[in-house]
Protein backbone atom coordinates (compact mmCIF):
# COMPACT_ATOMS: atom_id res chain seq x y z
CA UNK A 1 0.00 0.00 0.00
CA UNK A 2 1.51 3.33 -0.98
CA UNK A 3 1.82 6.22 1.45
CA UNK A 4 -0.83 8.35 -0.26
CA UNK A 5 -3.47 5.63 0.10
CA UNK A 6 -2.47 5.02 3.71
CA UNK A 7 -2.81 8.71 4.51
CA UNK A 8 -6.21 8.80 2.83
CA UNK A 9 -7.49 5.81 4.78
CA UNK A 10 -6.00 7.09 8.04
CA UNK A 11 -7.79 10.44 7.56
CA UNK A 12 -11.08 8.74 6.80
CA UNK A 13 -12.12 9.02 10.44
CA UNK A 14 -11.94 12.82 10.23
CA UNK A 15 -14.29 13.03 7.26
CA UNK A 16 -18.07 13.27 7.14
CA UNK A 17 -18.23 9.53 6.67
CA UNK A 18 -18.64 8.89 10.39
CA UNK A 19 -21.36 11.52 10.66
CA UNK A 20 -23.30 9.91 7.84
CA UNK A 21 -22.76 6.48 9.33
CA UNK A 22 -23.98 7.73 12.71
CA UNK A 23 -27.19 9.04 11.17
CA UNK A 24 -27.71 5.75 9.34
CA UNK A 25 -27.12 3.81 12.56
CA UNK A 26 -29.58 6.06 14.41
CA UNK A 27 -32.16 5.35 11.71
CA UNK A 28 -31.52 1.60 12.08
CA UNK A 29 -31.82 1.90 15.87
CA UNK A 30 -35.15 3.70 15.66
CA UNK A 31 -36.49 1.12 13.22
CA UNK A 32 -35.41 -1.68 15.55
CA UNK A 33 -37.48 -0.28 18.42
CA UNK A 34 -40.69 -1.64 16.92
CA UNK A 35 -41.04 -5.41 16.84
CA UNK A 36 -42.89 -5.44 13.52
CA UNK A 37 -40.22 -3.39 11.74
CA UNK A 38 -37.39 -5.32 13.42
CA UNK A 39 -38.40 -8.55 11.74
CA UNK A 40 -38.26 -7.22 8.18
CA UNK A 41 -35.37 -8.27 5.97
CA UNK A 42 -34.31 -4.77 4.94
CA UNK A 43 -34.06 -3.53 8.53
CA UNK A 44 -31.94 -6.55 9.43
CA UNK A 45 -29.68 -5.88 6.41
CA UNK A 46 -29.45 -2.19 7.31
CA UNK A 47 -28.45 -3.04 10.88
CA UNK A 48 -25.91 -5.63 9.71
CA UNK A 49 -24.46 -3.13 7.23
CA UNK A 50 -24.09 -0.47 9.93
CA UNK A 51 -22.32 -2.84 12.28
CA UNK A 52 -20.07 -4.17 9.52
CA UNK A 53 -19.12 -0.65 8.38
CA UNK A 54 -18.12 0.41 11.89
CA UNK A 55 -15.92 -2.64 12.37
CA UNK A 56 -14.28 -2.32 8.93
CA UNK A 57 -13.58 1.40 9.32
CA UNK A 58 -12.05 0.81 12.73
CA UNK A 59 -9.85 -1.98 11.40
CA UNK A 60 -8.66 -0.07 8.33
CA UNK A 61 -8.03 3.11 10.31
CA UNK A 62 -6.09 1.28 13.01
CA UNK A 63 -4.00 -0.54 10.41
CA UNK A 64 -3.17 2.67 8.55
CA UNK A 65 -2.33 4.62 11.70
CA UNK A 66 0.05 1.90 12.85
CA UNK A 67 1.85 1.52 9.53
CA UNK A 68 2.51 5.19 8.75
CA UNK A 69 6.10 6.22 8.32
CA UNK A 70 7.02 9.12 10.64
Amino acid sequence: MDLELKNYLAGLADSNLFGSLAILCLFALLLNLGERQRNTRWVRLLTFGCLLAVVLLHGVGTYCMNTQVP
